[in-house]
């Protein structure tokens, strides 16, 4: 299923438009997978405990804030797109600021850091495991000939030695050469917290992929790229690579900073005249239901009765708390309303389910229909609107690079 991550970022929904949610990608519910992805890791498996025994007790959890009637279910409820903004907002003159951004040149510093960084991590195997190393391995645990939840991974880096896996799992691998498959012939400890796992016999079909090794490009030879496995056919090559990537991460950068200049003085200088309370109410409430759906699903009780148990504080405490960045995203929304409105930006619903086809694309369990009634149609909406916002007003907004930060 889709990360809920994305529909927090929506829900909380940032300074206008400035790249939205950012990575929308990641695993939801892998806490049962990655808990038993060390292979025993008595920590994480007991996460992955917790994750089960709260997923049995969400389902008798009391009433939640789930059940409430929507803000947006109103029959008094006025969508922004229907509102009459100009009772609302007075834009300033954006289109005749002077905006002055900081333009970050990369340096021959910065290009050799980000590879030593990031494009110098390969894999030798030309040796065997040695205590100490870092192997890649795919592995595979079978308890009496059927495996087990959470006990395969492929990929994995693992430090021999380190004691993150049961005993015997490392010291098995010290001498298996790099492609080699071995099986791992162990036992759970007795005090191990899975109970179906606790003192068992298992056994570990394991791959070595290669060992990793990490190098400087001032050290680094053209033998040493093909011996890492490496893509890059010289060091002159491997440079061109990471020139690239620092440049593109320059140029984006730029980009992000030139987008909340912008908006952050058309912010300033635009007045707001009144704020919609139940807008208000409907972003609370939008908080409020992640927060339950993440409290059920990762501690086994809604949301409010965490408040109490947990946090020792009431529901109306926590809205007080909240209620001031809310009340700012609503005048966030007033604001990006008034301006696409001015800059004839349509947001239609074909629009919308285009933007949502793209977020639910590789991800089961949604549609277009069932992901924007948990993410809130208001608030998609308005997603997408920031969105198309940012582009037309980097068009039309001219801004002075500047050279000091």
């Amino acid at each position: 299923m889709k990360n809920k991550l994305i529909t927090a970022c929506l829900i909380g929904m940032m300074a206008i438009g400035v790249s939205a949610c950012g990575d929308k990608t990641a695993a939801d519910g892998g806490q049962g997978t990655q808990a038993a992805t060390e292979a025993g890791t008595t920590a994480q498996t007991e996460n992955a405990g917790q994750t089960e025994s709260a997923s049995q007790t969400e389902t008798d959890a009391a009433p939640s804030l789930l059940d409430a009637e929507r803000v947006s279910d109103r029959e008094d409820y006025v969508g922004l797109e229907d509102l009459d903004i100009d009772a609302y907002v007075t834009l300033n003159d954006y289109k005749n600021m002077k905006v002055s951004v900081y333009k970050p040149e990369p340096t021959d510093e910065d290009i050799e850091q980000y590879i030593n960084s990031q494009l110098l991590n390969g894999y030798i195997t030309d040796r065997a495991v040695q205590n100490g190393d870092v192997a890649n391995i795919d592995y595979e645990g079978k308890k009496d000939g059927v495996a087990f939840a959470g006990g395969t991974d492929k990929g994995y880096d693992l430090a021999i030695g380190s004691g993150s896996f049961i005993p015997g799992f490392e010291e098995q691998l010290v001498g298996v050469m790099p492609g080699e498959t071995v099986d791992l012939d162990l036992t759970f400890p007795e005090n191990y917290p899975e109970p179906t796992l606790a003192g068992q016999p298992v056994v570990f079909t394991v791959t070595v992929n290669g060992i990793a090794e990490t190098m400087e490009y001032d050290k680094i030879t053209d033998a040493d790229l093909a011996r890492l496995g490496l893509s890059y056919e010289n060091k002159e090559a491997l440079w061109e690579a990471g020139k690239t990537a620092v440049e593109q991460s320059a140029q984006q950068s730029f980009y992000a900073s030139k987008t909340s200049a912008i908006l952050n003085q058309i912010m300033s200088e635009s007045t707001i005249k009144s704020t919609p309370e139940y807008l208000v109410e409907e972003q609370m409430q939008g908080i409020e239901t992640y927060m339950d759906l993440l409290s059920q699903k990762q501690v086994g009780m809604n949301f409010e009765q965490y408040l109490n148990d947990v946090e020792q504080k009431s529901l109306a405490e926590f809205e007080a708390e909240i209620r001031p960045d809310c009340e700012t995203t609503v005048k966030q929304y007033l604001i990006s309303e008034a301006l696409a409105r001015a800059e004839n930006i349509e947001i239609t619903d074909e629009l919308i389910q285009e933007y949502a086809q793209k977020d639910i694309a590789g991800y089961d369990g949604y549609t277009v229909d069932t992901y924007l009634d948990e993410v809130g149609y208001t608030t998609y909406r308005m997603f997408v609107l920031q969105e198309e916002l940012v582009k037309r007003l980097n068009e039309i907004i001219t801004v002075e690079e500047t050279s000091e930060p």
